[in-house]
């Protein structure tokens, strides 16, 4: 009855805790939007063009946007609240996975290690891929534990199952998630009569046909979003020693991490998942389950680190995990050859050290900007200011026009400027997009090749980064061109000049092989 009352009163600490952390991740999202950033513009410019399939990823977060989009009329402060929602009650399906692989008390401990993460504050702050791909793996892990605990209903499987199939159409990433089930299940001489059960089988595989609809659509588009996850994996060398540069990606993910997770829970977890690899058939069920989760697939991309650079939020996922492993070692329900036990007396200290990241994350912008200071190099919204500037400087050009002449907006440049300005500009009006880079480098160029012939004949305002003059290849394309502006903003920090020109009767959409 004890345990009962205190198991309870845990869970109601976690939801008063994770509801008033919510409450003022909504109000910091309110007080202290700036613009979006590059990938989040960028994802909701697909969201206002849905479709079955996308240039680099799966068709989820497209979806999202558009319904974020819907609900709050593209504010910026909906997509933050998004953000602030998934990111925040992410934190209580863990809380749930711990507690049904140890206890309440390592439940907590998680929810405290995992909010002390500066990924999650991050994760909870900016809606990308990974948002509502965390919830999805920590569901998805919720779902399958359950049914290897015995403790399934017929909804376990259901669940299971929107949780595969959704994550897959969330990023690439979800699909190893039924092999490193199969794994565990051959390990684990408990759960290894579930192997013969057809029903899950049905669920861990066919969530897999969620990936039909982009997949037709890769084969209708050339298989670009195979193409563009290949290069993920090319090693690119810069021309010097080959071994020196392979051991600077390697410290530099390394160094990444710790920041991710925070020092202390970055070095307990490696430690414990790396040293408990030979335990991967002796260990309890629990333990071993998430060593199979978490600490196999982090040596894997360990070993990939030496190989290749690796983005920093690629291991995200197997961190939640990572992160059970580490509170149940502080809990005392794991135990470890190293770190020794008596280091558990570090809890305090792990806890306090990244909260003050975490808390330097969420003050660093606001008291940089009540300073004078914003765009500082210590600020890490530097790379967010600066849009709106721009986007003003180019609607006092492009208020000159009537709506029924008005020219179609083209940047010439990366994507990031071009959905940026999408968003910014009042009305949020269509931003086409032409990379001077050979090949196809963003969904704007696919879009391109099915919507350009309809721009034939009409005139086009045209921002060129870094430049007053349009280059020939570009001019070649108008009858004729005229500058009508040179734009001069401080963006990310450093002072940018941008040439915006009146291109009159295009005649013909930009090649790659114009001189």
């Amino acid at each position: 009855m004890e345990t009962e009352a205190s198991d309870q009163n845990y869970f109601r600490r976690t939801v008063l805790l994770v509801g008033a952390v919510l409450l003022f991740r909504l109000v910091y999202a309110a007080l202290f939007a700036t613009n979006p950033a590059g990938d989040e513009a960028y994802y909701w410019d697909w969201g206002r063009q849905l479709d079955y399939g996308y240039y680099s990823k799966p068709p989820f977060i497209a979806w999202l946007y558009a319904f974020v989009d819907w609900i709050g009329g593209g504010s910026l402060f909906a997509i933050r609240a998004a953000a602030a929602t998934l990111g925040t009650l992410s934190l209580l399906i863990l809380y749930r996975l711990a507690a049904a692989l140890f206890d309440a008390r390592t439940a907590w401990y998680a929810v405290l290690l995992g909010l002390a993460a500066p990924a999650n504050a991050v994760l909870s702050f900016f809606l990308t891929i990974d948002a509502p791909l965390v919830i999805c793996w920590t569901a998805a892990l919720w779902m399958f534990w359950r049914i290897v605990d015995e403790k399934e209903t017929p909804a376990t499987y259901l669940f299971l199952f929107l949780a595969l199939a959704t994550g897959h159409l969330c990023k690439q990433m979800m699909m190893v998630f039924p092999l490193i089930a199969v794994i565990f299940l051959g390990c684990a001489a408990k759960a290894r009569p579930l192997l013969k059960r057809p029903p899950l089988w049905l669920v861990l595989f066919g969530s897999y046909l969620s990936l039909l609809p982009p997949l037709v659509w890769n084969a209708r588009h050339d298989w670009i979003t195979f193409k563009h996850t290949s290069h993920h994996f090319e090693v690119k060398n810069q021309g010097g020693p080959v071994l020196i540069e392979r051991l600077g990606d390697f410290l530099s993910f390394l160094g990444t991490q710790l920041g991710v997770l925070s020092p202390g829970t970055a070095f307990v977890l490696f430690a414990l998942a790396l040293g408990g690899l030979p335990l991967l058939r002796s260990a309890s069920c629990p333990h071993r389950y998430l060593l199979t989760f978490g600490a196999l697939p982090l040596a894997v991309m360990l070993l990939l680190a030496l190989r290749q650079e690796l983005q920093p939020n690629w291991a995200a996922v197997f961190y939640l995990s990572g992160i059970i492993l580490v509170a149940a070692w502080y809990r005392g329900s794991v135990t470890a050859g190293f770190p020794p036990n008596s280091w558990r007396r570090l809890f305090p200290l792990t806890l306090a050290v990244g909260f003050l990241l975490v808390g330097y994350f969420y003050a660093a912008s606001p008291l940089s900007a009540a300073l004078g200071k914003a765009g500082h190099a210590a600020d890490p919204s530097r790379r967010l200011l600066g849009y709106e500037d721009l986007a003003t400087a180019v609607q006092e050009v492009r208020a000159k026009w009537s709506e029924d002449d008005e020219p179609f907006l083209l940047v010439i440049g990366h994507r990031d400027l071009t959905s940026q300005l999408a968003f910014g500009l009042p009305g949020q009006p269509r931003v086409y997009n032409f990379d001077a880079r050979p090949g196809i480098d963003s969904q704007y160029e696919m879009w391109n090749r099915s919507e350009a012939r309809a721009l034939i004949g009409r005139n086009a305002l045209i921002l060129y980064p870094e430049s007053e003059r349009l280059p020939k290849r570009f001019a070649q394309c108008f009858t004729s061109v005229e500058q009508v502006a040179t734009i001069t903003v401080r963006l990310q920090a450093q002072n940018k000049r941008y040439g915006l020109h009146l291109g009159r009767g295009l005649q013909e959409w930009f090649r790659d092989d114009q001189g």
